[in-house]
């Protein structure tokens, strides 16, 4: 499990580091009870005066409610203000001699497995940014390089043809590293599955969605969306509101 935790891998010249970066970290846990353990294990962990003193972000311990894969039922999203930031966190918790560090790695070892990582980095957001927002669902798709332009314009008339009516909020981020095939990602917060279940069966929604989709369909491949529920939200130094603004 330790392993999941470094990204030297990934830090090539190619990415941008200073940008918003949100980075997955997937595992799989084989029972409620290894769940809660790590779920206890991090609360510790996060109030900890090492992680006060040293991480400059937001932690998001998710569980998966739908995926587009078995592998995974948990993840970690780390959200910090650059790729640079979090390469400085990486390097703090790679001390050998940090006993906090290593405790905290013991039990995710013991209960859980890697999965895999998936960098992400934010292009823009809509909608108002809030921890309210506990449900999320993720859009991944492939595109080329020439029709980003042509998808932002797309997502911008969206944005005005649903901000009256749409309860959440959303944003649109490049997958830098991870992912497969998948280029970029839309990912969308609601309050509850109730309120996306409630928004997916408006009118609203078919009003303003559906010519955004038949726009995406000749500019992206879509992949398997996928569900995800917060269960734990930590706010170090960067709340999601200072992440996205």
């Amino acid at each position: 499990m330790k392993k999941i935790f470094f990204i030297s891998m990934f830090l090539a010249s190619s990415l941008s580091f200073a940008s918003p970066t949100w980075i997955e970290y997937l595992i799989k846990v084989d029972s409620p009870q290894d769940a809660a353990k790590i779920v206890a294990a991090t609360d510790k962990f996060m109030s900890s005066d090492f992680v006060k003193n040293n991480f400059k972000g937001s932690l998001h311990l998710n569980a998966y409610i739908a995926s587009g894969k078995v592998e995974e039922t948990h993840s970690f999203a780390v959200l910090q203000p650059s790729l640079a930031e979090h390469e400085i966190w990486m390097a703090k918790l790679s001390d050998p001699n940090n006993q906090e560090v290593s405790m905290y790695f013991s039990v995710l070892n013991a209960n859980s497995k890697s999965k895999g990582s998936r960098i992400n980095t934010f292009i823009k957001t809509y909608g108002t940014p809030s921890n309210k927002d506990t449900v999320w669902a993720v859009y991944p798709f492939r595109t080329k390089p020439s029709n980003v332009q042509d998808i932002l314009e797309a997502t911008e008339e969206l944005n005005e043809d649903i901000q009256d009516s749409f309860p959440g909020q959303f944003g649109l981020s490049e997958r830098t590293a991870g992912g497969g095939m998948q280029t970029h990602l839309f990912t969308v917060g609601y309050e509850s599955l109730a309120e996306m279940e409630a928004w997916e069966d408006s009118a609203s929604r078919d009003q303003g969605v559906s010519p955004f989709d038949k726009k995406m369909d000749k500019l992206a491949e879509w992949h398997e969306r996928e569900i995800v529920r917060n269960i734990r939200v930590y706010d170090s130094a960067l709340t999601l509101q200072d992440f996205v603004e």
